[in-house]
């Protein structure tokens, strides 16, 4: 799966839960819309208060083939690119291009080397 960002976000919470969201359009501040975005998007998040085995969560507008919990490994973070791999049979790959300045991009890789389990 390919897709381009034009918006990349993170987020955290209490040291335990941890996100990284990369879409294709503005996120929309309509809190009451549950239902998912058809737009292209990539949603990854890791847990860390219970042990899940290290697998993270995944979730985008292909709705059945890359949603679920899957272990990852992480094959690139630029601050262009994010290409990582899928731990399964088939739809191994994901690649998402992008555009973050320096400081922006050192506020996301925080997030995407915890969510990978990248050790500095």
């Amino acid at each position: 799966m390919k897709l381009h960002a034009n918006h990349v976000s993170v987020g955290e919470s209490g040291g335990e839960y941890f996100q990284v969201s990369f879409d294709s359009e503005a996120p929309e501040d309509d809190d009451l819309d549950l239902s998912r975005p058809e737009h292209p998007y990539l949603l990854v998040q890791r847990q860390f208060e219970d042990d899940d085995g290290g697998v993270c969560y995944i979730e985008t507008h292909d709705h059945n083939t890359y949603v679920g919990h899957f272990r990852l490994r992480l094959i690139e973070f630029t601050p262009t690119r994010l290409a990582f791999e899928v731990d399964r049979m088939d739809h191994k790959h994901v690649e998402v291009t992008f555009d973050l300045d320096a400081t922006r991009f050192s506020e996301v890789q925080r997030i995407v080397h915890i969510v990978f389990g990248v050790q500095d």
